[in-house]
């Protein structure tokens, strides 16, 4: 690895049931940010709402990464810059050009290669870590019930080997660049995340909170706060958090 700090400290499982849940549970006296927690096979990983996440053991890359921010601000759009570093790994060793889909999702020819999930851990008021959990389908092939519709893998769409220890060290240098980026409030990783974006500059219809909002509206990318910008036929510019909206 050609990082400075993360994945220094490294705790990897045979078998885990679920590295964020793990990385949250972690004690220990001193800082734990850059820690990276990995495992060969999860058993129970999750996704956004609880949706389970199915991976084969030995097959695809499942980890944990633990940050200590000094603020409780910002995380959808670390959750971003993570998707990012990712998308740039992929399409520079495997050839696949990976785009981002709004709130956390890597997708190539509409299906889903990697997804991602942010947890934040909080003693009291004060926030002690964010975990940003990642499982991305590496050497999968075969995908249960509907999900052979829905996700697919590097070996599935390369046609090439991508080797899990390589694609491990170099998305963690990556992360490790945007982390410093996004630490800076640095205006550059906003453009970066906005270009690979699907559905950027486009007439999208909107969903919140399940339901569908009337007209379209123009998906204007993220802002620096992590908030989604659509602008409606008024030219009246909107902001949903993270949580709230879907384009679609």
């Amino acid at each position: 690895m050609a990082t400075s700090w993360l994945g220094r400290s490294f705790y990897f499982f045979e078998e885990l049931p679920s590295t964020n849940s793990y990385a949250k549970k972690i004690k220990d006296m001193g800082s734990l940010h850059g820690a990276v927690v990995l495992t060969d096979h999860q058993t129970g990983g999750r996704g956004q709402y609880d949706r389970k996440w199915h991976t084969s053991a030995g097959e695809n890359l499942t980890f944990s990464l633990i940050f200590e921010p000094q603020k409780a601000e910002r995380f959808s759009l670390l959750t971003l810059a993570c998707a990012l570093s990712i998308t740039e790994v992929i399409n520079e060793m495997c050839g696949i050009p990976a785009v981002l889909k709004w709130p956390n999702d890597i997708l190539h020819d509409g299906k889903k290669l990697s997804g991602i999930l942010t947890e934040t851990l909080f003693l009291g008021n004060h926030l002690e870590r964010v975990v940003v959990g990642i499982g991305l389908n590496v050497y999968q092939t075969e995908f249960e019930g509907n999900l052979s519709d829905q996700a697919s893998s590097l070996k599935l769409e390369a046609k090439a080997d991508c080797p899990r220890e390589e694609l491990l060290a170099n998305i963690l240098q990556k992360i490790e660049y945007r982390y410093r980026l996004w630490n800076q409030h640095n205006a550059k990783l906003v453009k970066e995340i906005n270009k690979v974006m699907i559905g950027f500059g486009e007439w999208k219809s909107l969903k919140v909170n399940g339901e569908n909002l009337q007209g379209k509206y123009k998906f204007l990318g993220v802002n620096e706060a992590g908030e989604l910008l659509a602008l409606n036929k008024d030219l009246d510019l909107k902001t949903f958090a993270y949580e709230q909206v879907r384009v679609v």
